[in-house]
């Protein structure tokens, strides 16, 4: 099912459940496996070339020292992150194209439609809730001169808050989810190590009309 919106997605689903989702707004499983670590860039490349045979890539990471456990942990969590992703944007329509090529790194365990849509909603809920909730297109970010970051993954923040990058560029920048960067950014704001970049210092991107998150009204039960 195809996405059309800002930023939208692709979710690949097989017998009526979600094992992929693939969305310009949100790091890959592909991302996050390199930015974490578990394999290196020429070993990742080996295994992209071995999987074209085998026609499993995640044999290929295996064979490389992957774990399945670790697979599955990056595969579901990019399966999460990419519906937050285009839940979170601007959503113009949808389409189902049973043409789209098999997704690179499929979900060993595949996911439920009503569960993805309960756990994206509470991830959004629970932005909207904190004190300082932000669109992860929109508002971009720019350290506070002086601010003491209290944590490794803040000061890579830090480091990428020039001003000219919102939450999706800084997830990618770090190879991190775009859930948890946009949480502890907005966190961050509330705590004084980050502001809202000023027109004068951001640049008005396609994202920038996109409106900050709030609080969803509550959906009418019908009797």
């Amino acid at each position: 099912m195809r996405i059309v919106g800002n930023a939208g997605g692709l979710f690949h689903l097989r017998d009526g459940l979600v094992i992929a989702v693939d969305s310009p707004g949100s790091p890959g499983a592909d991302t996050l496996l390199l930015s974490s670590g578990l394999i290196g860039e020429e070993d990742w490349a080996a295994a992209l070339i071995e999987s074209v045979e085998t026609r499993s890539l995640q044999a290929a990471l295996v064979a490389r020292g992957v774990t399945p456990a670790r697979v599955q942990d990056v595969t579901a969590a990019a399966v999460l992150d990419g519906a937050f992703a285009v839940a979170a944007g601007e959503i113009e329509r949808h389409s189902v194209d049973e043409s789209v090529e098999h997704p690179l790194l499929p979900a060993s365990t595949a996911v439920a439609p009503d569960v993805l849509l309960v756990e994206t909603a509470s991830r959004l809920d629970a932005l909207a809730s904190l004190p300082f909730p932000l669109s992860p297109y929109r508002d971009r970010v720019v350290a506070v001169h002086g601010a003491e970051p209290a944590t490794a993954e803040q000061r890579e923040i830090v480091e990428h808050a020039t001003g000219r990058r919102n939450a999706r560029d800084i997830a990618f920048a770090l190879g991190l989810g775009l859930h948890s960067v946009t949480v502890e950014i907005s966190r961050m704001l509330a705590d004084g190590l980050l502001e809202i970049a000023p027109p004068t210092t951001s640049f008005s991107f396609s994202h920038w009309g996109l409106t900050s998150l709030h609080p969803r009204a509550p959906r009418e039960v019908e009797c």
